[in-house]
């Protein structure tokens, strides 16, 4: 569903991994039948699920999923439901992707991730930005939240400086964006909100982290959606799969749904 041609590319460039082409071995008797001789025949580009497989061995233990480790994620990996929005913040505001994924680690804590990519990686266009109404509430640290993702979370130099209220901005974000009226009437129902795409449940997804902050017990009091936040990834996701394309639910469809006229039907008669 997703895939990031560039950053697997960087991520393999960064850790050694090889992902050249592959060769095969052919074997044939030598002259005169003495010995034998070897040879290499080239068998074409490695397919994205054989890259991602060198890619998830060669990062190994470094890529948490069960998010009981210390706070200091390089990479994180997982499967379950992952919504996608658009991000409007930044240079590339109409290529901005977002994803949210919640879920829990061993210990119970609340973990949750919010990923930034791009629209381009959708292959086949699976998805546009077309398909999210620009309405609604949108975040006034957009541009703090856009010099994180920019430095790979090397840089804050905003007013959300601390990584604490950072992240927490960045969940509101994910959490909240598009809201045109009381947030409780959007709870559970993330395509009544403007920039919302989509979500896939089910999905197995692998991801590149670039802060990974434990909120301080007692510090925040979060409400509705970002209630129970304990621990916050801000990063970019490499890959997105998911078992078919039936598996992603596309706001745009229930939207259109939602304002068409209900056809008049005739009752069923047995």
């Amino acid at each position: 569903m997703y895939w990031s041609e560039r950053r697997v590319a960087d991520i393999a460039s960064d850790n050694g991994i090889a992902l050249s082409d592959r060769l095969s071995w052919t074997v044939k008797a030598a002259p005169q039948g003495i010995g034998a001789e070897f040879a290499t025949k080239d068998r074409g580009e490695l397919s994205r699920r054989e890259r991602a497989v060198k890619v998830e061995k060669a990062i190994g233990a470094q890529a948490v999923s069960l998010f009981d480790s210390p706070y200091s994620s390089r990479f994180a990996k997982g499967v379950g439901r992952v919504e996608i929005a658009r991000f409007i913040g930044g240079p590339a505001r109409d290529k901005g992707a977002m994803f949210h994924v919640r879920t829990t680690s061993n210990r119970g804590q609340r973990v949750d991730l919010v990923l930034f990519g791009s629209m381009d990686n959708f292959p086949g266009q699976v998805l546009r930005p077309s398909d999210a109404p620009e309405n609604g509430w949108y975040s006034s640290a957009w541009h703090a939240i856009a010099e994180l993702v920019e430095s790979r979370g090397t840089r804050a130099t905003s007013q959300w400086g601390d990584p604490e209220s950072l992240s927490v901005e960045v969940l509101k974000l994910a959490s909240y964006q598009g809201s045109t009226s009381a947030d409780e009437e959007h709870q559970g129902s993330p395509w009544t909100r403007g920039y919302t795409l989509a979500h896939a449940d089910d999905s197995e997804w692998f991801a590149q982290i670039y802060t990974d902050v434990g909120l301080t017990e007692g510090r925040w009091h979060l409400r509705g959606e970002m209630s129970g936040a304990q621990r916050i990834l801000v990063g970019a996701p490499v890959w997105l799969r998911t078992a078919s394309q039936d598996s992603i639910v596309r706001y745009a469809e229930m939207r259109r749904r939602a304002v068409t006229p209900r056809r008049r039907r005739i009752p069923f008669i047995r």
